[in-house]
């Protein structure tokens, strides 16, 4: 009897250690169901993160919005189990920082939504105005600058190195309309333009910026690449929660708060 005692207490202590380690690893958080929900935004798209709370209010979850400075705080954040997801990077972006800082934040599908990118112009109306020598700013940031150089490409105005994934300026093997490219910063482009034939830039700074006297010129064709959608850590990507949080940002009442909010800077992913 004695030995059978001494058994069910090592049994019993195994079992507790199990389910003690389940509790603390990261695992057992993931697969635990959450009853609050901690996300991430910047000011610009609250709105847009605020506007699925309701639905997640009604599915059970207390939903805290936290409003970060920027996306690499975010992420931080995300491997700190500060936050459970943030929506503000575009995909490229994410990739560039799991490479670059050999981290795996996981992005969910599908986007919430989509940057539009573009080329605009306060003196022309067409494409075809713009001469040969013409000026034309571009943002200096990686990502902005090659979709930037991928469109000027697109449009007939540069060549770029065959194979380059990724170009910079030093990647144009022909300046084809011997055009004059200007990078600034992506907030000083938009100040810009009104003393350049045209700038490329992402469309949200006009918005954001409240810019009207513009002209779009051109659209670049890789709306579908960069795309912004609900990042986590890679431990959380299957977690039941994830799929309740898509559920409540893939809704027509989301759809209509981005129209509105973006005023075709960005728009629906889903």
């Amino acid at each position: 009897m004695k030995n059978v005692l001494v058994l069910l207490s090592v049994i019993a202590l195994l079992f507790m250690t199990a389910c003690n380690e389940a509790k603390d690893s990261p695992k057992g958080e993931a697969n635990a169901q959450k009853k609050t929900l901690r996300l991430a935004c910047v000011a610009y798209n609250e709105p847009e993160v605020q506007a699925g709370v309701k639905a997640l209010e009604g599915m059970g979850y207390k939903v805290e919005v936290i409003v970060l400075q920027n996306a690499t705080i975010m992420f931080e954040a995300l491997d700190n189990n500060e936050i459970d997801a943030s929506l503000h990077a575009h995909k490229p972006w994410t990739d560039s920082y799991n490479n670059t800082k050999s981290k795996n934040i996981v992005m969910l599908m599908p986007y919430i939504h989509k940057n539009v990118f573009g080329m605009f112009s306060t003196r022309h109306k067409n494409v075809s105005e713009i001469k040969e020598c013409a000026s034309i700013a571009i943002p200096q940031d990686e990502s902005n600058m090659g979709r930037s150089l991928f469109l000027l490409q697109e449009l007939g105005f540069i060549k770029l190195k065959s194979g380059v994934t990724n170009p910079t300026d030093i990647d144009i093997e022909s300046n084809i309309k011997k055009i004059e490219i200007t990078k600034l910063d992506a907030q000083q482009v938009i100040s810009a333009i009104r003393d350049v034939d045209a700038v490329c830039n992402a469309k949200l700074y006009l918005v954001s910026n409240k810019v009207t006297d513009y002209t779009e010129l051109a659209q670049s064709g890789d709306l579908d690449k960069f795309g912004v959608g609900f990042t986590v850590a890679n431990v959380n990507k299957d977690a039941p929660w994830t799929r309740d949080l898509i559920k409540a940002y893939t809704s027509e009442e989301v759809r209509g708060v981005i129209n509105a909010l973006y005023k075709g800077g960005s728009v629906p992913g889903f």
